[in-house]
């Protein structure tokens, strides 16, 4: 029995008769003959070959020209989609200083509002109306409704109808 280590394996083989195995056997190598170069006069192009070879230059020129055309498109795409982005981002800055204008003039709008609201006393108003310019609460008889096409705003012209 024999023993050979092929990649970190062990195998075992039996000899027996004239069928064993041959270890580490390479076949010969077979020699050839050198060619020898062809002769270019002797070298026939077909006419055929010829055609096909002119084809093919004419097609890579053609390939190249439709590919070099489409990578321009191609950049020019990228540059107008990234100047697209720029834009939108700058329009965003802007809405966004706006929106900070907006509400700061809301506060400023809001605080105005509460300090005339607390600066003005109505029972003073009620008081002085009454007392000193003599000022009265209507009658019933004297509130005349009516409906207006516009009822936040009213301008009167002429006098209000009876009915």
């Amino acid at each position: 029995m024999r023993r050979l280590d092929s990649r970190n394996e062990e195998r075992y083989y039996y000899i027996e008769g004239n069928a064993a195995r041959k270890l580490n056997t390479v076949p010969q190598r077979e020699v050839r003959p050198n060619r020898q170069p062809v002769p270019e006069r002797e070298r026939k192009t077909n006419a055929r070959v010829e055609k096909n070879a002119q084809r093919a230059k004419a097609f890579d020129l053609r390939y190249t020209m439709a590919l070099v055309v489409a990578t321009v498109f191609l950049f020019g795409a990228c540059v107008n989609m990234l100047s697209l982005q720029a834009d939108i981002t700058e329009q965003r800055r802007q809405i966004a200083l706006l929106e900070s204008n907006l509400n700061e003039l809301k506060d400023t709008n809001n605080e105005t509002s509460k300090r005339l609201d607390s600066s003005v006393d109505l029972t003073k108003v009620y008081d002085f109306a009454t007392q000193e310019l003599g000022m009265v609460y209507p009658g019933n008889d004297q509130v005349v409704s009516y409906k207006a096409s516009n009822p936040d705003y009213v301008k009167q012209f002429k006098d209000v109808p009876k009915e």
